[in-house]
């Protein structure tokens, strides 16, 4: 008996502790929200709530957290920095809503994304700084608006079609689906066109054009069903018109900017406006000019908007040539495109009838799409367009025909 009295005290057990003593096997104050040991330790303490398994920095050194700080006890500016920096981290660790695709990507579609990042971005013009928006601006407003990125990989799946025959069948699947799928999207955004959609509708736009540019060499694409194709191509350009008119965004105030100073450089440069530049491209279409005026000389409307037609084409076809023909700045796709943007709709709506006049002033601008055919997506074009002239026109006026196909070799 006398050696449990000099012998270890007993005590009594603890049955409620927390976690970490009873790891250790020793006794536990049960005091809360931390344990004595848990504080005298600098461990965490299931009291507080926090996890009874110890947590590990990147050097794995075990890391140890401080006691939960009561709200009624830390009011100072320092621990309500560091509660606000506690709440910031919670909130970085949920995830954002992001605006959703229609379709899940797949990896196909992940290799068409880095396609056009380093490849077909640098293919939509010849000027750098153009290049860069295409590469940069583009992709980054496609993330918040779908249509634009779907459109990105329709073309970019168009471009690799013609980079790796060998898979040309799946690319030009796959352009489809994302050509599809971007213009279902789009359709909502219509009705806002005074809204800030402005960059990404003409964005979405320019992508389409190059789009319908390229599909008509593909009869796997039926993008003109309702008009002719001629119509219903010349429509799909002008809708890039209707963006610019209908918003209400400066586009020089965007990040698109390079787009309109650099995209026509020279319909802003004297040589644009240079009287024998304007001599020649009027003296390219005098002929017609002529045979049109001997057909319609009676109705002053029709020819008033025959002659419009014609006075802008003579621009064109002038600075188109010259450039073609003497060293100076490069032909851009605005310098030529541009002729189509400034029609008016009184001569489109003749076009849209096959109207044989329209058709061959029409079919002499293709002599200037010619000279842009140095880029993939409109390679062949001047050709297509021309051949689907050819059979709608009647026989009577087939010679009017003539220069257009010598010039593009038809």
């Amino acid at each position: 008996m006398a050696s449990l009295a000099h012998g270890r005290r007993a005590h009594r057990k603890s049955k409620l502790g927390c976690l970490q003593c009873k790891r250790r096997k020793v006794k536990c104050d049960e005091v809360k929200p931390v344990c004595r040991n848990c504080a005298r330790h600098k461990v965490g303490c299931s009291f507080g709530g926090l996890s009874a398994l110890p947590q590990h920095n990147f050097t794995g050194s075990c890391f140890t957290q401080p006691p939960p700080i009561h709200p009624l006890r830390s009011t100072s500016p320092a621990s309500q920095r560091v509660a606000a920096l506690g709440e910031t981290a919670q909130e970085a660790l949920v995830p954002q809503r992001q605006v959703p695709l229609t379709s899940t990507l797949q990896l196909f579609d992940m290799e068409l994304l880095h396609h056009y990042i380093t490849s077909t971005c640098y293919t939509l013009s010849s000027n750098s700084i153009v290049q860069a928006i295409w590469r940069d601006e583009t992709p980054r407003v496609g993330f918040t608006m779908p249509a634009v990125l779907h459109a990105l990989l329709a073309v970019s799946a168009l471009h690799l079609a013609r980079s790796d025959p060998a898979r040309r069948a799946t690319c030009l699947s796959q352009a489809h689906v994302h050509h599809n799928t971007a213009v279902q999207l789009v359709t909502p955004h219509l009705p806002s066109l005074a809204s800030d959609n402005g960059v990404g509708l003409f964005l979405f736009s320019a992508l389409t054009c190059i789009f319908a540019c390229c599909a008509t060499a593909h009869a796997e694409f039926s993008l003109f069903a309702e008009q002719g194709p001629l119509a219903e191509w010349v429509r799909l350009i002008r809708g890039m018109k209707t963006v610019i008119e209908h918003t209400n965004q400066n586009f020089l105030m965007t990040p698109l900017r390079p787009m309109f100073v650099y995209g026509s450089r020279l319909r802003t440069t004297s040589s644009f406006h240079d009287l024998g530049s304007i001599e020649r491209g009027r003296e390219l279409t005098r002929d017609l000019r002529q045979a049109i005026y001997h057909h319609v000389f009676h109705d002053q409307t029709l020819w008033d908007i025959c002659a419009e037609a014609l006075d802008a084409l003579s621009k064109t076809l002038g600075v188109a040539m010259a450039v073609n023909e003497e060293e100076g700045p490069s032909l851009q796709t605005g310098d030529v495109f541009a002729w189509i943007l400034e029609l008016s709709d009184r001569y489109l709506d003749l076009l849209l009838q096959e109207d044989p006049y329209a058709l061959a002033i029409f079919a002499h601008f293709c002599v200037a799409l010619r000279q842009i055919e140095w880029m993939w997506w409109t390679e062949g074009l001047s050709r297509r367009l021309l051949m689907q002239i050819y059979p709608v026109l009647d026989e009577r006026y087939h010679c009017w025909m003539t220069w257009p196909q010598e010039q593009i070799d038809i």
